[in-house]
């Protein structure tokens, strides 16, 4: 029997655990991962169980939690400022000062570190313009078991040596000629989050009605196509007649008002809004009454799938079936671009041509059986059988001329 492990709703994302220089994190798959991070050092993952079947904490954990404290464990310093310049560690570290980086978004900054740290942690004190594809694909293959992290990788790689060469700093000391990161091909065949279909969407709506909190949230998300880091911070402030104006915590929209998205509300989703008190900072608050974190409200959701029975639906699966919905009703790519606040056509292509692709398929098969409908009241032969006989297998039929002249004729 599997041991008891920390729970999410012990845990919680980023919560302490009763131990110094601890934190837990849950992914949005619900696998719980607890660090420990001492001053200086680079942060350790307890690989040991945290409880046991009766709830207490284990002897491992106990035993491995203080052999990393006492420095018995031995980590690796944290010198990540000490690379030689033209390693692969010090273009990271000049790639996390630039411009560029501080314009991602504070979770998408926290993302492309934690890969490219640990990237570093085994290639970083070699020169960046060594690399080879060969390189980064042997890499990509020791974490073939978890694909998208290998995927991710390259991506982030790719896009580092794509600023490489265009920031002057680094191509006038270190010219690179090319990517080592083009034309990996990704590993994952994944479409991504998975969009709901219509029976999910009227299965949560069907255990959440109207009034609670869960449909609220998931109203919102459906009818304006959202992200879980925008919809903590909506409130009635952002609301102007029939219009809601926010700015996007991800993507180039964070640059400021020119990024800003004014979307209209539907009535359907007006109506539900009115039953939040005027008073409320934000529409959705924690049981405290306050805002959520855009973690902490995806761990929310997360409970209100499960409760549904829907273990296979994300928030950010809402967001691509509104997508999906908007470019089935004919919806354009700049349209689609206006409302979900993309820059680049590339994604709002990927679904206009999915929803061109299922029109299309749909008239050609409806053009088909009505004209094998029609073809029902059409004789075998299409001209009359006047005089003479056939033989053989159609001896039964009249030998075939044709009205007007002979084949060919008027």
């Amino acid at each position: 029997m599997k041991k008891k492990t920390l729970s999410t709703k012990q845990s919680g994302r980023g919560r302490a655990l009763p131990f110094k220089y601890t934190s837990v994190d849950v992914d949005r798959h619900g696998n719980i991962r607890v660090y420990i991070r001492l001053p200086g050092a680079k942060k350790h993952r307890v690989r040991a169980e945290i409880y046991d079947q009766n709830g207490n904490l284990t002897r491992e954990f106990s035993e491995e939690y203080h052999a990393v404290v006492s420095g018995k464990l031995k980590q690796q310093p944290n010198n990540r400022t000490a690379w030689e310049p033209g390693t692969l560690g010090w273009l990271v570290e000049q790639f996390y000062k630039s411009k560029t980086f501080h314009e991602y978004a504070p979770s998408t900054q926290a993302d492309r570190r934690s890969v490219l740290d640990n990237y570093c942690d085994f290639v970083g004190g070699l020169p960046f313009q060594r690399l080879e594809k060969e390189h980064l694909e042997g890499h990509q293959l020791q974490k073939r078991k978890t694909p998208a992290a290998a995927d991710k990788l390259v991506k982030y790689v790719k896009k580092l040596y794509y600023w490489a060469m265009e920031a002057d700093s680094i191509k006038k000391r270190f010219p690179i000629e090319s990517n080592p990161a083009k034309g990996i091909k990704y590993m994952n065949e994944s479409a991504g989050y998975h969009a709901w279909t219509k029976k999910e969407v009227a299965q949560f709506r069907s255990q959440h009605p109207i009034g609670t909190k869960a449909r609220l949230a998931f109203e919102i998300f459906i009818n304006l196509g959202i992200r879980k880091s925008d919809i903590v911070k909506l409130g009635w402030s952002n609301i102007t007649e029939d219009c809601i104006t926010f700015v996007p915590t991800k993507g180039d929209s964070k640059k400021g008002a020119a990024g800003k998205l004014t979307l209209p509300i539907p009535p359907a989703l007006k109506e539900i809004l009115a039953r939040v008190p005027r008073t409320q900072n934000t529409f959705i608050l924690t049981e405290q009454g306050k805002p959520f974190t855009a973690n902490g409200f995806g761990n929310k959701m997360r409970d209100w799938c499960d409760a549904a029975g829907l273990r296979n639906c994300t928030s950010h699966g809402i967001r691509k079936t509104a997508a999906t919905n908007l470019a089935e009703a004919g919806a354009s790519e700049r349209q689609l671009m206006a409302v979900f606040g993309w820059t680049d056509p590339k994604m709002a292509s990927f679904y206009t041509r999915a929803a061109e692709q299922k029109h299309l398929a749909k008239a050609a098969f409806e053009q088909r059986e009505i004209a094998q409908q029609g073809s029902k009241n059409v004789p075998l032969f299409p001209f009359n059988f006047i005089g003479g006989t056939i033989g053989g297998n159609y001896a039964a039929f009249s030998t075939p001329q044709w009205e007007g002249g002979r084949p060919g004729g008027t």
